[in-house]
């Protein structure tokens, strides 16, 4: 581990147990941070050094925590984040941690709503996709999301321990024989999405994982 990963893990440490007291003292949901567990951190750092993507979106940045795991696994292949959450404090407080890491010129941070922001990305742009925000959402985003994804994985949290809210947009890719998808149990459950090879494969996998083809519990 060199000196920089030594400050990574120290700044990741202090920001997911301070979230997690923080969250405690909120009544609001829309107050809370909601950070991903440091496993699925971990889960999207090794997806990221696999798929080696140029180019990486995150929907929902909410404090930093996540978009600093993002931002470490792109340095392995100089890939720029971007980063959208509508909560302007929330953005403060992620530019301030990413200061602290020195990773500040490998994320742009877009304080606006989401629907907003994906009506005007341009296509084709971002080939990993992380979707960690409001779920009831995400089928009305879908085809803007499409129109942006210029290939890859796209990677949505909470797809067990939130799984009603996110069946309108299952319901779409399933309806898109292109796509084929998995969801594995991983801190709050992910759910991958990747478009379906051209290529004639024995079997359909996502680094080892088999993935459920449309139509599939």
């Amino acid at each position: 581990m060199n000196p920089s990963d030594v400050v990574i893990e120290s700044v990741l440490n202090r920001i997911y147990n301070d979230g997690r007291g923080h969250d405690a003292r909120q009544t609001e949901q829309s107050q809370k941070f909601l950070n991903i567990t440091p496993s699925t951190g971990r889960f999207l750092e090794l997806l990221i050094e696999e798929q080696r993507p140029r180019r990486i979106l995150e929907i929902g940045t909410s404090n930093g925590y996540s978009t600093l795991w993002l931002a470490r696994a792109g340095l392995a292949c100089n890939a720029q984040v971007d980063s959208v959450d509508h909560n302007a404090r929330k953005h403060e407080l992620a530019a301030e941690n990413l200061l602290s890491c020195q990773l500040s010129g490998d994320v742009r941070l877009h304080t606006m709503e989401a629907g907003e922001f994906l009506k005007q990305a341009p296509p084709g742009h971002w080939d990993f996709i992380f979707l960690d925000s409001d779920r009831s959402q995400y089928a009305a985003w879908w085809t803007d999301i499409q129109k942006l994804w210029g290939g890859g994985v796209i990677v949505c949290n909470n797809a067990v321990s939130d799984a009603s809210e996110l069946q309108p947009f299952l319901t779409k890719i399933d309806a898109d024989p292109s796509l084929e998808r998995t969801v594995l149990t991983i801190g709050n459950g992910q759910l991958l999405i990747r478009r379906r090879p051209q290529t004639d494969f024995s079997q359909n996998m996502v680094n080892g994982l088999p993935l459920i083809t449309p139509g599939m519990p």
